[in-house]
């Protein structure tokens, strides 16, 4: 194995290397210009916009992050890094809920019970996910299982987060790479199933 190749295979690399991809390509995106902008990196960092503007930016790129890490766990290609990774993408998205319910709810569940359907439901689709991660991340789920259903029940909780009224998802360009991400995990574990079926 080559220096390269166990750099990729590293969980503490790969996991930074998600992380600032999100700051790159997510967080850099200006909504007006429709283009990278590494002002918008720098305004994060020095809370150039205010601290609340920072803080909400950096928890948008910390739940994909977490996300896309938890998925990339699953894939074939880094099982020998994937209790690494599982545990770093689990702290991720701990921290991007527990802000999320201060942010939005001042830890108070009754202003949860006011919100709309759809946000319920996707609210109650995230805790199934990170119960689901933490149950598998202990052992108590197959690898299959957890992989099935962190990754529908993630990608479903961002998915009805983030669409509008019209249910079209309001996302920068490259907060769409969960999908194509989750296709690819799903598409692995029902494939396996299946030959082990037949």
């Amino acid at each position: 194995m080559d220096i390269w190749t166990r750099r990729i295979h590293n969980p503490y690399i790969l996991g930074g290397s998600v992380a600032a991809s999100y700051l790159a390509f997510y967080t850099a995106f200006d909504k007006k210009t429709k283009t990278l902008q590494l002002s918008n990196v720098i305004d994060l960092f020095l809370c150039r916009r205010g601290l609340d503007w920072s803080l909400v930016e950096a928890n948008k790129a910390l739940s994909l992050s977490g996300l896309t890490t938890m998925m990339i766990a699953f894939l074939p290609e880094f099982e020998r890094s994937r209790k690494e990774l599982l545990w770093m993408s689990m702290l991720t998205l701990w921290g991007h809920s527990t802000y999320s319910y201060y942010k939005f709810y001042q830890f108070d569940y009754r202003k949860i019970l006011s919100e709309k359907i759809v946000k319920k439901g996707s609210l109650l689709l995230g805790a199934a996910a990170n119960f689901a991660l933490a149950a598998g991340y202990f052992e108590q789920l197959s690898v299959a299982v957890l992989a099935v259903s962190t990754t529908v029940l993630g990608v479903a909780h961002f998915y009805t987060m983030e669409i509008d009224y019209k249910y079209v998802l309001q996302v920068r360009p490259f907060a769409y790479l969960p999908f194509p991400l989750a296709g690819w995990v799903i598409y692995k574990y029902v494939a396996d199933y299946l030959d082990n079926k037949l």
